[in-house]
């Protein structure tokens, strides 16, 4: 092989390997774009599955307190030990059954901590929950929102869940 041959054969090969470059970072650019561009539908399908979750867990525990003829806590099975060792905890309700607290300060934090078992974090993203009271409303509600706007309502004194909306 003479050394024209050779040099064309390294000028060949770098030109494959640029060639290969190049299309895998357009690719990697695509991907990227389009994630980031489906990244708020994404976001929003999860979080209404968590309301979801939320809505068939509340209704759960009524079930169970209408089963255990209406007491005032409701015993529940639960996936994580107890600080007793045992896997069952004991979830207020108010006098129509759904999930409520005599705590005022962090009622809807401790009513996701009964109905959902995990701290307030979706994707690693804090949760809000906020008391909602007006002056002419006459019994409020808890709202559970992320930073982007996307939020969903609980109504501790019909159990009501609502669907998950935007706030702007």
């Amino acid at each position: 092989m003479t050394a024209l041959q050779v040099s064309e054969k390294s000028e060949k090969s770098l030109t494959e390997v640029i060639v290969v470059i190049v299309l895998v970072a357009l690719l990697m650019a695509s991907f990227i774009f389009y994630f980031f561009k489906q990244q708020g539908q994404i976001t929003r399908a999860g979080f209404e599955s968590i309301a979801q979750v939320f809505s068939a867990r509340v209704t759960g525990i009524r079930a169970q307190w209408f089963m255990d003829s209406k007491p005032r806590s409701v015993s529940v099975e639960s996936s994580q030990v107890q600080p007793d060792g045992s896997h069952m905890v004991k979830v207020q309700v108010n006098k129509s059954g759904w999930v409520d607290t005599t705590n005022t300060s962090l009622s809807c934090q401790i009513i996701w901590q009964y109905v959902m078992e995990a701290p307030l974090l979706y994707m690693k993203e804090p949760v809000g929950a906020v008391l909602v009271e007006y002056e002419n409303q006459v019994v409020p509600y808890c709202q559970y929102s992320l930073s982007s706007g996307e939020y969903f309502t609980y109504h501790r004194h019909n159990g009501k869940v609502s669907e998950v909306k935007l706030a702007y």
